[in-house]
């Protein structure tokens, strides 16, 4: 409603400074019918969900998880642990644009992720990304606790030992545990899947080369 409201309001109209974005009851306190134009607005889709997506970026976070919850429950989603998806929310409140995005992007955290086949082909069939799987496996088992920072040491450890780049283990990680290219901060992703979902989402994504391969 605060998209709606802010988005009707300039057509139309606009401050002195051209201001697009307003919160609280700002925009009803700078609101001045001098300010209007003649001119016939023009309807822009594309900016009204930029502007949507900059409103529900700057939701506090408990806000953000209260209005998504509808929609993860239509998707099947709204048995998960609140605090799960919670934590998972937040970490994807950045990407959202609108709330209708939540089941997309925080999907993967409770169900197996759909491998998105670009991402399949350009990053987990490079060379040498089952091996960094296979490889990186261990490693994590012996990581403790499975949090962000003891991660994201180990993992860049590792990258060191076997004298690879951090893309060339950071990418093929991302798209295994999530199915895609694109998510939250890597090391928080990892520490909110927890251990043994991170190693069977390795194994299945070993398992979804090895059966290509055939």
């Amino acid at each position: 409603p605060e998209t709606m409201r802010n988005y009707l309001a300039l057509l139309g109209w606009s401050t002195h400074e051209s201001q697009q974005l307003f919160a609280g009851d700002e925009l009803v306190a700078k609101f001045d019918l001098a300010c209007c134009q003649k001119n016939p607005a023009t309807f822009d889709n594309q900016k009204l969900l930029w502007m949507n997506g900059e409103y529900v970026r700057r939701l506090p976070a408990e806000a953000f998880v209260e209005r998504a919850l509808p929609f993860l429950e239509k998707a099947g989603l709204g048995d998960a642990p609140r605090a799960e998806l919670s934590r998972a929310l937040r970490l994807e409140q950045e990407k959202a644009k609108l709330l209708s995005d939540a089941p997309v992007l925080v999907g993967f955290f409770f169900k197996d992720p759909v491998y998105d086949p670009k991402a399949v082909d350009k990053v987990l069939r490079a060379p040498g990304a089952e091996q960094v799987l296979a490889g990186l496996a261990p490693a994590l088992e012996r990581i403790e606790p499975f949090t962000e920072k003891p991660l994201e040491e180990g993992i860049r450890r590792f990258c060191e030992e076997r004298g690879l780049k951090p893309g060339q283990v950071f990418h093929p990680i991302r798209v295994a545990v999530s199915g895609r290219t694109t998510g939250p901060t890597l090391f928080g992703m990892l520490e909110l899947l927890g251990r043994p979902k991170v190693l069977e989402r390795f194994a299945l994504a070993r398992k979804l080369l090895a059966q290509a391969a055939r």
